[in-house]
């Protein structure tokens, strides 16, 4: 994984030039946004899944009638395939894509996994710990055994007729509590924070400063792609009004992450007064302005963009732009001309 070959090779993937910019459409499956994104000079495009499409299926489908930008999976979760079938779809879309592919994994939460999925959400750090792992050996094509605590393949390579474009597709993780971005700067070529605020973001990079030190890396070689809430409309107030009902969407139906995250940075009231509304718009209206400017760039798109200038400053080397959820087209347009890079 740390070969100097392979480090030159991501190198050239991800070098930390300032205007990198990667954009989200969530659960969207919009192939005319997609191509506008690569005509704009976006570097990546990353698509959800959820419990709606699948994730390798929307790719799949933008990687016919695309032929720059990278096709990023955000996320895949580790409990609903092994990684057998995990690196098969991978090495798939990098190979329909003429290497274009990144692999985003998570853990996701017990919402997705038990509910939807019907499985335990058991053990999911040493799980990522080892799926990683093995992928790394199947795009290598490592024959032999492996023998691991959830999976323990006897054969670690796909067959003759089906040779993977790249042996290394980069790996990026949507960890968000200490243990795992620890293990992120330890074992991926890539961290996806999502709704950090900016205090706690300062200590998340010691985190993985951490982790990466446990495999002989610093930092500065796992790349911080950032998804960034972006509110952009030349009225500010409208704007805040979108952004204020995306948070409060995450902390209300997603207990245990988000809110996490946010309590530790100083927002409990803020928490529990989104909980404690009848309704998710009037939760909304509990939000501070100072918690919604720590979580997202709000505002004109002269505004917006000079915000995320300075979030590159901070450290992230990959923002990845997306507008609020519950908005239209046209606020998806607006977000990709706002921060084009052409």
């Amino acid at each position: 994984m740390n070969s100097s070959s392979e480090k030159t090779e991501f190198a050239t993937q991800t070098s930390h030039e300032v205007g990198r910019v990667g954009v989200y459409f969530s659960l969207q499956d919009n192939l005319e946004l997609v191509k506008l994104a690569e005509e704009l000079g976006y570097e990546s495009v990353w698509a959800a899944e959820g419990q709606g499409k699948t994730t390798f299926g929307k790719v799949e489908r933008w990687a016919a009638h695309t032929n720059s930008i990278k096709l990023a999976t955000e996320i895949v979760n580790i409990f609903s395939r092994t990684p057998a079938t995990t690196a098969q779809a991978a090495a798939t879309l990098d190979a329909h894509s003429s290497g274009r592919a990144i692999l985003g994994l998570g853990v996701a939460h017990p919402g997705v996994v038990e509910e939807f999925h019907g499985t335990d959400f058991e053990q999911p750090l040493a799980r990522m710990d080892e799926y990683i792992k093995l992928i790394r050996c199947y795009l290598r094509g490592e024959p032999g055994e492996f023998t691991g605590t959830f999976y323990s393949p006897t054969r670690t390579e796909f067959w003759n007729a089906f040779e993977p474009e790249r042996e290394s597709i980069p790996i990026y993780n949507g960890a968000l509590g200490p243990a795992n971005v620890r293990l992120t700067g330890q074992y991926a070529d890539g961290w996806l924070p999502n709704l950090y605020p900016q205090s706690q973001f300062e200590q998340a990079l010691e985190w993985l400063e951490t982790g990466a030190a446990r495999s002989g890396r610093v930092a500065s070689d796992i790349d911080v792609a950032m998804y960034v809430l972006t509110a952009v409309h030349e009225d500010v107030a409208v704007a805040r009004r979108a952004a204020s009902e995306h948070v409060a969407y995450y902390l209300r139906e997603i207990p245990g992450y988000y809110d996490r995250v946010a309590i530790e940075s100083g927002f409990k009231d803020d928490v529990t007064a989104v909980r404690k509304a009848s309704k998710l718009e009037s939760g909304a209206e509990q939000l501070s302005d100072e918690f919604l400017d720590r979580l997202a760039i709000i505002g004109t798109p002269e505004t917006a963009r000079k915000e995320l200038d300075d979030l590159r400053d901070s450290g992230v080397d990959l923002p990845i732009v997306r507008p609020p959820a519950r908005t239209d087209r046209v606020w998806a347009e607006r977000t990709l001309n706002t921060f084009a890079r052409k």
